[in-house]
């Protein structure tokens, strides 16, 4: 199904998605934006539809994954923050309660470094979506440097000190789909990161042979 037969199905959904656009337009992040947004709700209905999940409460946990993103004054972490402010975007739209639990689950677990891991269907194709919009191919790797560069202000030299940016245990991926999606991708961006980790390294030392004070970039 398109994105809009959900909408029109049901008008919960479709009042949270003019909500969470309306404020994402309002803050205007250079990454994290509405057009992100997009992106990961039309890979929700792929993998949601296939793995056989609720695909509305797929699609509102995805409207709302970066949520805590757009309100710093409730926690400088993210899924922290989300946690916190994504209750009331749901009281607003309609969403019973037992609904807005599932959703606040995959919020706080929808990412390598999220709260919790995933454990309800809903919140593990949440995750894969995720890792598909950041971790896989040449897009993700662009992406990456999108971010840390565009919004969180990092260096070259600073991304290649965030690690696996996993928390605890986490998994590449999920569900099958995602896997079947995403593992190849998975794997070149994986093998980019290592390279260039190597380069960086290799070009510094070669600078601080004649300059010893460089600290690279």
């Amino acid at each position: 199904m398109r994105l809009g037969s959900y909408l029109s199905k049901y008008a919960e959904l479709k009042a949270l998605y003019e909500i969470a656009e309306h404020d994402y337009k309002t803050k205007g992040l250079v990454h994290h934006n509405w057009n992100h947004i997009l992106r990961d709700l039309a890979r929700g209905v792929t993998i949601g539809e296939t793995e056989g999940a609720n695909v509305k409460i797929v699609l509102a946990g995805i409207l709302l994954h970066d949520i805590g993103r757009l309100h710093p004054e409730q926690s400088k972490d993210h899924y922290v923050a989300g946690m916190k402010t994504a209750p009331k975007y749901l009281k607003s739209a309609g969403f019973i309660k037992d609904e807005t639990d599932q959703i606040v689950r995959c919020i706080k677990a929808h990412g390598p470094r999220g709260l919790e891991e995933p454990e309800t269907l809903e919140a593990k194709v949440c995750y894969d979506v995720d890792v598909l919009s950041h971790s896989c191919g040449a897009v993700g790797v662009a992406r990456v440097f999108h971010f840390f560069m565009a919004e969180a202000n990092f260096t070259v030299k600073q991304m290649m000190k965030i690690g696996s940016g996993k928390r605890g245990s986490r998994k590449s991926f999920y569900t099958q789909t995602g896997r079947k999606i995403g593992q190849k991708g998975y794997l070149k961006a994986k093998r980019f990161w290592k390279e260039l980790g190597k380069k960086l390294e290799e070009e510094e030392q070669g600078v601080k042979k004649i300059i010893p004070e460089y600290e690279g970039d």
